[in-house]
């Protein structure tokens, strides 16, 4: 992995899945870490891994407001931040999907996005990396049962892309990371054997499902000195399920699998 040596993070939505798989790694290559959420039990979760935490709702703006400035005035400026807080909901068709749910995923995962964006720049030193948690829905692919989620992951990469438009100037790069099928994520099944598990593996090249550790390495190195000519970019960690059709899908229906 790539030293972090020097390096304060901050990970929203890092309490579970890949936001505290991401924490972890970071402190593991010497980084300065706190991770945000709502959980209760937060403080404990940070303390095991040796990073800070401070609760906040990431749909509520001045609880962004007011986590990020007590996150600086507690560990100095950000040259890293993680835009991780997100959701996702079994939709079923557009036409079936509630507005509650479809509120309930835009305000996460597209203004969660947005109010994140619009004020960690302020608290990050020039040359920083931001990093947001996208998704292969919204980044290339779209399935029946998923447009909302999409719609959001989406428009959070775009927005991403426009604040690395932005903060150029003052050499602050920000990337999306758009992962599938990670098992373990607390928004995917399990990688068990079961049989959704297992029709999901047909769906990229390697007819398998991903997991932590193969997504956490992109995270280090967008958060290290050796991506600092890479901005505006969404990075697919999906298995090459969104270059095509794979071989695994097409042994599935031919009745080989």
């Amino acid at each position: 992995m790539y030293s972090l040596e020097g390096k304060v993070a901050l990970v929203t939505g890092g309490t579970s899945g890949i936001g505290l798989a991401v924490a972890k790694s970071f402190i593991d290559n010497g980084a300065t870490v706190a991770i945000t959420g709502r959980r209760e039990n937060g403080v404990d979760i940070a303390a095991a891994i040796g990073a800070q935490f401070f609760k906040c709702d990431a749909t509520d703006e001045q609880q962004v407001k007011d986590m990020l400035d007590a996150a600086q005035s507690t560990l100095g400026e950000f040259s890293v931040v993680v835009i991780n807080a997100g959701t996702a909901d079994d939709e079923g068709s557009i036409e079936d999907f509630d507005s509650q749910g479809m509120h309930a995923l835009v305000d996460l995962n597209l203004k969660g996005a947005f109010y994140a964006l619009k004020y960690a720049p302020g608290h990050m030193s020039d040359g920083a990396s931001i990093i947001y948690t996208g998704s292969v829905a919204g980044s290339g692919i779209a399935h029946a049962g998923a447009g909302v989620y999409a719609a959001s992951k989406a428009g959070g990469a775009y927005l991403a892309r426009t604040s690395a438009i932005e903060n150029a100037p003052r050499a602050i790069r920000v990337n999306a990371v758009c992962p599938a099928l990670i098992a373990d994520t607390g928004m995917m099944v399990a990688d068990d054997g079961n049989d959704t598990a297992q029709f999901l593996s047909t769906l990229n090249a390697f007819g398998r499902m991903g997991h932590q550790d193969e997504v956490v390495g992109i995270y280090n190195f967008l958060a290290s000195d050796a991506s600092t000519f890479i901005t505006g970019q969404e990075i697919r960690v999906d298995g090459g399920m969104s270059a095509g059709l794979g071989l695994p899908l097409f042994s599935a229906i031919a009745g080989e699998g």
